[in-house]
């Protein structure tokens, strides 16, 4: 099986985690590698990417995971799958009860996978992902920033008159100090 990454940005670290990752692994992909991923699919090759992390607002959607209605989702296995028309299927590992060893889970190929409408296949792909999660959801890394693109990160500034911006002194910062 191949797999897509992030390559870091220190070169030591990158040898070390590819090194460590080849173990595994028959490949490393750069996840921003398009033209390699879809080669690779084309090409008969598993590869395993992960469609639950946020990656920014380009090349994603909003659609609703669990009780967020709009999480930002990557179209990345909408458009791995309509460029390389590779069967997806889904895979996930849970840890046992007693800690020794994993129990491993393949779904059956998604053959109905909505691959026409890339908000609908969003939608259809957190579904998959909520499913996998509830087998054990104590296991899931919830700490990573699922949720950091927010649908109004997108919206046009708006110029607030001179009175409604918050001043310097002001106890609570300047106005891009302000979280949601």
């Amino acid at each position: 099986m191949m797999a897509t990454y992030r390559p870091h940005n220190s070169p030591l670290m990158e040898w070390v985690q590819t090194r460590g990752r080849l173990r595994s692994n028959k490949a490393m992909i750069d996840r921003n590698n398009l033209t390699g991923l879809v080669h690779a699919l084309k090409s008969g090759e598993a590869v395993w990417f992960a469609p639950d992390q946020d990656y920014g607002p380009k090349g994603s959607v909003f659609a609703p995971f669990f009780s967020v209605p709009q999480a930002a989702t990557t179209n990345g296995t909408y458009v791995l799958s309509r460029l390389s028309g590779a069967k997806m299927l889904s895979i996930s590992m849970v840890r046992k009860l007693d800690r020794r060893g994993y129990s491993l889970h393949i779904s059956e190929v998604m053959n109905d996978y909505p691959g026409e409408d890339k908000q609908i296949a969003a939608g259809y792909i957190n579904k998959v992902i909520e499913r996998e999660i509830l087998r054990a959801p104590e296991q899931y890394l919830w700490v990573h920033r699922r949720f950091k693109t927010r649908p109004w990160a997108n919206l046009p500034s708006i110029n607030l008159p001179a009175q409604a911006a918050l001043s310097k002194s002001d106890s609570w910062g300047n106005v891009s100090r302000i979280m949601f």
